[in-house]
């Protein structure tokens, strides 16, 4: 980062350590010589507490679709807050918000609303066990579900450690979690039909569900080749385990009910999150009434509470926010601009010689430094993070703000206009720039 131009931010980190454990409240948001403290966003932009603006391309890791402050949603907000309610009570709008989820989402049976993307997976994973009787789950090799120990295992592990491609060894990701959970996650690899059946097949009287993002954003941007979704869906209904989907990130991007409808694959459970409400803490738990009466209070025997679930502010921001979403507009739009985006980086890397690549999805995108495909977490860690660095310190330097991970994903939103894309464009232009007269010869 440029010395100067982040004085406050480096003020702010000296202080922020007397009293908050690394300076930061998500160890994700540290970054050397010290994470940027940010005032206030509008729109596509955010300013940080030194006044420098930035497009942003990290959208709150997916959650503001429709852009940070969305009048709408501030004004439904901002009525809320007159009624008084907060959060330990049954509100009546969650019926409402209830019935919409219903609508949109090809599994949504039933509903039952939580505050953030952990907390449904476990509640999730907790319906699968208690519905199957059965404890162990599997899940994606570099996938990220959350930080509940059963899904912290495997996110991003080394490769040294993680055995072979088609058999990977489940890397617990923390200190600090609960005994035996290596020996009671199945790990397997993304886009990987033979592979995954194999284990799956190996471990299908003990396996109560498999846990998977329909797209792999913990991996950058990676989509499931044609048939790997298909294939997941047909073994674990012939085995009899629940297949949940992790739309916490994918949810309402693609298509007004998510990945599931965009690829036409309908899990046992999903998990929503992030853009349901445009940021505001709320998440929900979806499912097949069969399965999701598991939690039902007089006939089900999983337990299911939470005094903040179905906050009465958050439902009042998802209302509106869904019906914002529910034609299929914005995704139609987040398409586009993904693909303009992706199109503009495609004649620069050809026009400059590079070897790199951008991978979309519904707004969301990464860039990779490689010239292959990224099929999976493996081939996403091979490409070249030295010149990723460069490339996204230059996007820095240019007001894009965008992450210092390689595999990690990004995006915009309905509020990035046509300039908006442009001056991405022109960053990203510069960024390959230095990154080949860095890397010449």
């Amino acid at each position: 980062m440029v010395s100067g131009r982040f004085s406050r931010s480096m003020m702010l980190f000296e202080e922020a350590n007397r009293y908050v454990a690394g300076g930061v409240h998500s160890n994700f948001r540290y970054r050397e010589p010290h994470p940027i403290y940010f005032s206030r966003a509008r729109g596509s932009r955010i300013w940080d507490v030194d006044g420098n603006e930035y497009i942003d391309c990290v959208i709150n890791m997916g959650a503001c679709i429709l852009g940070h402050g969305y009048p709408k949603v501030v004004d439904a907000v901002k009525d809320a807050l007159d009624y008084g309610l907060t959060v330990g009570l049954e509100p009546d709008i969650g019926v409402e918000v209830s019935k919409q989820l219903s609508r949109m989402i090809p599994s949504a049976e039933s509903v039952r609303f939580s505050n953030t993307g952990t907390e449904a997976v476990m509640h999730a994973i907790h319906i699968a066990r208690g519905f199957t009787g059965r404890y162990k789950i599997a899940k994606l090799e570099g996938g990220y579900n959350g930080w509940y120990d059963y899904v912290l295992v495997s996110s991003h592990p080394s490769i040294d450690k993680a055995g072979p491609p088609d058999e990977p060894v489940p890397i617990p990701e923390s200190a600090g979690l609960a005994r035996g959970v290596a020996e009671n996650v199945v790990i397997i690899p993304f886009n990987n039909i033979e592979a995954t059946e194999r284990i799956i097949s190996n471990h299908r009287d003990e396996l109560a569900a498999i846990i998977v993002e329909p797209v792999m954003f913990n991996s950058g941007c990676i989509l499931p080749r044609e048939g790997y979704l298909e294939f997941l869906r047909k073994i674990t209904r012939e085995h009899g385990i629940v297949l949940i989907f992790d739309e916490v990130i994918t949810g309402f991007r693609s298509a007004p009910g998510g990945a599931q409808e965009y690829f036409g694959v309908t899990p046992d459970l999903s998990v929503f999150g992030k853009a349901i409400a445009n940021g505001f803490a709320l998440s929900a738990v979806v499912g097949k009434r069969e399965v999701m009466e598991s939690v039902h209070p007089k006939r089900g025997k999983v337990a299911y509470a939470g005094t903040y679930n179905s906050n009465y502010i958050s439902l009042a921001a998802a209302r509106v926010v869904l019906e914002e979403l529910r034609d299929g507009k914005v995704q139609k739009y987040l398409h586009e601009a993904g693909a303009k985006l992706a199109k503009m980086f495609s004649e620069m890397i050809e026009e400059l010689n590079i070897k790199a690549r951008i991978q979309h999805f519904a707004g969301k995108f990464q860039v990779y430094f490689t010239d292959r495909e990224v099929v999976d977490y493996r081939s996403a860690l091979a490409c070249d993070s030295r010149k990723y660095s460069v490339f996204q310190e230059s996007m820095l330097n240019s007001r894009i703000y965008m992450l210092p991970f390689h595999t990690i994903h990004h995006g915009v939103t309905l509020a990035h206009t046509e300039h908006d894309l442009e001056s991405i464009s022109s960053a990203m232009r510069r960024a390959l720039k230095e990154v080949k007269d860095r890397f010449a010869g």
